[in-house]
């Protein structure tokens, strides 16, 4: 497994995606991944935009712009947990979708609500199945609620 953050040079765009004129702000993190560009093997992940420390993600939406042209899933988390906001999802149907209330993975009982992050995250798109990604195009918004700012 390698994870990846790339730079302008065509490989993937990180936007940082915020249009938050203030705080606390309700923001739309936007980032875009090509495949083309950039293989990525089965369990790689690309980082495609960031997540302010303090946020907590409401909704996570992804469009594959191009397929991947064989039956191939994707994912789409953080760096260290590539599968945290949308498990599995095929890249082989240019297609939208999206996951407006998050599960959390802990707690008894396990209950539908947002993911709060508390540091500064790399939202990352990752290669789930076996072949990897070698040309789908995939857009990826996450509706992000900045709601903590810690300065000392």
């Amino acid at each position: 497994m390698t994870d990846f953050v790339t730079t302008s040079l065509g490989k993937s765009t990180i936007t940082g995606g915020s249009n938050a004129a203030g705080f606390p702000a309700v923001t739309v993190s936007t980032g875009e991944f090509d495949a083309s560009k950039r293989a990525l093997a089965q369990n790689d992940s690309v980082a495609i935009a960031k997540i302010p420390a303090g946020s907590i993600v409401l909704a996570a939406q992804w469009e594959v712009v191009t397929v991947e042209g064989a039956a191939r899933n994707f994912s789409v988390g953080i760096t260290g947990a590539a599968t945290k906001y949308i498990p599995s999802t095929s890249a082989n149907s240019a297609t939208t979708g999206a996951v407006l209330n998050m599960t959390l993975s802990e707690g008894t009982p396990n209950t539908v609500a947002a993911v709060y992050e508390s540091a500064e995250a790399n939202v990352v798109v990752g290669a789930v199945t076996s072949g990897g990604l070698t040309a789908a195009k995939i857009r990826v918004r996450l509706v992000v609620a900045t709601v903590s700012v810690i300065t000392r």
